[in-house]
């Protein structure tokens, strides 16, 4: 036996209707509004996000500064352990006399290369800008530079004084001319050595007085030096 099924329509009165179909608003989607509201929120966050990185990135060459100069350290002792003396800085040199890695990067204390360190490391930037000072705030300027003092006047001093820091032999200054996230931007003030609470390692020596801060005048004075004055990060190695 054949079925057979036929659509019929409901008829009026049946109780059964069509469900009407959505519709679509006309002009559905973001207005000029919500689109500059969505982009600003978006290059909000954009912007976030870059500084974040731009801060890593900051803070991962400063990292890589300090186990450089810890190496750099480590093979000017051995250095005085074979020759009972600290190098006496060669040039191509920076301002001062001063050996610094930016001058000339293959020559940088080369005479430590071979018997002490594979090569010898420079700033992970390792550029200076024209018309550099040492004395006052250095920021774009990114070296490390290394000079031996056969004595030094302002490093002598009346030991019985409580602020004396007496060094009255030969040494070598061991330096990072600029730390990028340690330090900020508009220091050392003109004049000045770091402040204090800034607390990296610094060479220092002779008197610098009661209040412990030896200024660019006291220094020019021969009264004291504090080398904070000039780099970020400063090591003296006394013979």
């Amino acid at each position: 036996m054949k079925i057979y099924f036929a659509a019929h329509s409901p008829k009026k009165g049946t109780g059964f209707t069509h469900a009407p179909l959505p519709r679509l608003k006309s002009g559905a989607g973001f207005t000029l509004i919500e689109f500059l509201v969505v982009l600003a929120i978006i290059t909000l966050i954009m912007s976030f996000i870059l500084v974040s990185l731009r801060s890593i990135r900051e803070k991962g060459r400063d990292g890589r500064r300090f186990q450089e100069i810890t190496q750099i350290t480590k093979a000017l002792q051995l250095y005085w352990i074979d020759n009972e003396e600290y190098p006496i800085a060669t040039c191509p040199c920076g301002s001062g006399g001063w050996e610094t890695s930016d001058a000339s990067p293959n020559q940088f204390m080369e005479y430590l290369v071979s018997s002490y360190l594979p090569e010898v490391p420079v700033d992970p930037i390792n550029k200076r800008i024209t018309g550099f000072s040492f004395f006052g705030p250095r920021p774009g300027n990114y070296f490390y530079a290394y000079y031996r003092y056969p004595s030094a006047s302002y490093c002598q001093c009346d030991e019985s004084s409580p602020t004396c820091i007496n060094v009255d032999r030969p040494f070598g200054i061991l330096a990072i001319s600029n730390l990028e996230s340690y330090v900020p931007a508009d220091l050392p003030e003109e004049g000045m050595p770091l402040p204090p609470e800034i607390r990296l390692p610094r060479a220092i020596c002779g008197d610098p007085g009661s209040d412990g801060i030896c200024t660019v005048a006291e220094y020019q004075a021969g009264q004291c030096r504090d080398w904070s004055q000039e780099f970020d990060y400063s090591l003296m190695l006394i013979e």
